[in-house]
């Protein structure tokens, strides 16, 4: 399946729903970082300024198509995420107050709650108020469509709409779920965790691989290296392969870092 690809007014949008827009400065160093990093390793293999030019402006596209939006999209889904975690367990404690009503305990939380999902709590409270069965019904599957990929939050909406309707909260179910759905952050807590080391892993080998590049040339000597090796045909191959190679590699671990949304589903 073919990626979205996104305008910049479209990542800004997610940037404003928790947070500030789009700033100069994050624009500029979306750019500059790639460009700067693609630029060094390649003059360090080839040693052609033109080359590494060219190389490093294809890089900056792949910094502002891809890397900037997964950064974005990451952060927009992290900040979501954790609205929901604390929408689902501040909730749960109010309604343990058999005398708190589903719309009183919904105000009470949405007074809480911040960026977007507040607007959306806002948007289902009004949506609430004096609604006949087949509102409240529309009003709920409206809210939940745009949370329906975490499962369990899904379910927990589903409990709000039937004790809505029928006037009486099964307790113990809605705990059931909110149980559930700490189990999932605490192991999303882990599975975030293990990224940040393989990010830490990923700039040490690149760090270790770019001193071992600077190694080998100084022991040869700048001028044998690259009129020897740099500069002819057998280094233009191992080179090309080896940058070929690392950005396979790159590319590999930027999928599998913004694969967060696959906690969502499943325990």
């Amino acid at each position: 399946m073919k990626k979205k690809v996104y305008s910049l007014d479209e990542l800004n949008a997610y940037k404003v729903a928790y947070g500030k827009p789009i700033e100069r400065k994050e624009l500029l160093m979306s750019l500059i970082k790639p460009f700067a990093v693609v630029f060094v390793f390649s003059y360090a293999l080839f040693y052609y300024w033109w080359l590494s030019l060219i190389l490093g402006v294809f890089a900056m596209f792949y910094g502002y198509r891809v890397m900037m939006p997964q950064s974005i999209k990451r952060v927009y889904e992290a900040n979501a995420f954790q609205e929901r975690h604390n929408f689902v367990n501040n909730l749960t404690q109010i309604l343990t107050n058999s005398d708190k009503t589903m719309l009183k305990a919904l105000e009470t939380v949405s007074d809480r709650a911040k960026g977007e999902f507040k607007e959306d709590l806002l948007q289902l409270r009004g949506a609430l108020q004096g609604a006949s069965t087949e509102e409240i019904h529309a009003a709920f599957k409206e809210f939940g469509e745009k949370y329906k990929h975490d499962a369990i939050f899904d379910l927990y909406i589903e409990q709000l709409t039937t004790a809505t309707i029928e006037g009486r909260t099964n307790i113990e179910t809605i705990k059931d779920i909110k149980s559930l759905h700490n189990e999932l952050k605490q192991e999303q807590d882990k599975f975030l965790q293990k990224k940040k080391r393989a990010t830490y892993e990923f700039r040490f080998i690149s760090i270790i691989s770019l001193v071992l590049i600077a190694a080998v040339t100084f022991s040869f000597g700048w001028t044998q290296w690259v009129n020897i090796y740099a500069h002819q045909l057998p280094g233009w191959i191992s080179s090309s392969i080896y940058l070929t190679l690392l950005g396979v590699f790159f590319r590999s671990y930027l999928k599998r870092l913004g694969d967060d949304n696959l906690m969502e589903v499943k325990l």
